[in-house]
């Protein structure tokens, strides 16, 4: 009897030991999950998009990665960039927790970023919302006289209406999308109607949280926090996750003021483009060709001031159309 009890006690001792052992081992072994950061810091254009996106990439599929917490400072940029943007997050945020810190301004396809978050956080001094689209004034259909084009809409894309339908589909597709994943936020659901929400007004963090734009008030420590509450860690560690993958971040971009940076989207786009940006920006009026200015003038003028006028004055002209200059009938 004896003899069975020592074995029993000694079997249980021997487990015991191999148990510690081996949470010993556990511990030394098995890497320290990760809370990755990235921040965002820019316009959204097509080079900043796909920067970002290859970081995203990388920790989605990363399982030393438990959360990702994407900084962002952003007036917003072009639609398409900011839209495979917020899609690029969802796909991460089915693999994982992905928490949005607004570091002072997360406007038009800014906020469309954080919108694809599980939750938001914002300082109350920051500047988040301006849902909606904007783009430059619709333009007449164009003949250019160098150039032989297969229908009246080649050389413009559409007519006004198409444009103006064009920009109204792209917006209301922001707008559902954000009514969607706003309403059904666990912590702060939205509390105004997609109506409301189609105002494209900017608000401050403070009221942002008051109608469910954000979750909470809050920093990149808040932030960090929260994505390890919904990840379930208990322990982890941070990095910067462009440092983490050796690629270059999509901050080191912003190394130009707004104005600049926003100059330059401008000028890289083609008149029709649909932008998600931020309605106190301006867009840089672009200069107009001596083609639309001479085009302008005679629709003005008397029936057959059209005569005598060569092909030769307005030869070697780009086809673009520009925008149209103030107090001009479209």
């Amino acid at each position: 009897m004896t003899r069975t009890i020592l074995w029993g006690v000694g079997t249980a001792a021997v487990l015991l030991i191999c148990l510690g052992l081996g949470l010993l081992l556990a511990v030394g072994i098995a890497p320290t999950p990760i809370v990755g950061i990235v921040r965002f810091e820019n316009v959204i254009d097509f080079v900043a998009a796909q920067a970002l996106t290859e970081v995203l990439d990388r920790a989605k599929t990363d399982p030393n990665v438990a959360a990702v917490v994407i900084e962002i400072n952003s007036p917003g940029g072009y639609a398409s960039s900011s839209e495979n943007l917020f899609y690029n997050l969802i796909d991460v945020r089915r693999n994982k927790p992905v928490v949005a810190v607004v570091d002072g301004l997360a406007a038009s396809g800014g906020y469309y970023m954080a919108v694809a978050a599980n939750r938001i956080y914002a300082p109350a001094s920051s500047y988040v919302g301006n849902v909606g689209t904007r783009g430059g004034r619709p333009v007449d259909p164009l003949i250019y006289p160098e150039e032989l084009s297969s229908g009246p809409y080649k050389l413009t894309g559409g007519s006004h209406f198409d444009q103006i339908r064009q920009l109204e589909l792209v917006a209301q597709s922001f707008i559902s999308n954000v009514v969607a994943l706003r309403a059904g936020a666990a912590l702060n659901p939205l509390k105004v109607d997609a109506a409301t929400v189609a105002e494209a007004r900017i608000y401050l963090g403070s009221e942002a949280q008051a109608i469910g734009y954000i979750d909470a008030q809050g920093a990149l420590a808040d932030g960090i926090n929260g994505a390890a509450e919904l990840a379930g860690l208990r322990t982890y560690r941070t990095v910067d996750l462009p440092t983490y993958y050796d690629i270059v971040a999509p901050q080191s971009f912003a190394v130009e003021p707004l104005d600049n940076q926003v100059q330059a989207l401008v000028r890289n786009a083609s008149p029709d483009t649909i932008y998600m940006m931020d309605d106190r920006v301006p867009l840089p009026a672009a200069a107009q060709s001596a083609l639309m200015d001479q085009l302008r003038r005679l629709r003005t003028a008397i029936p057959g001031a059209l005569d005598g006028v060569s092909a030769g004055a307005i030869t070697g002209v780009r086809p673009w159309p520009l925008p149209q200059t103030q107090g001009v009938a479209p």
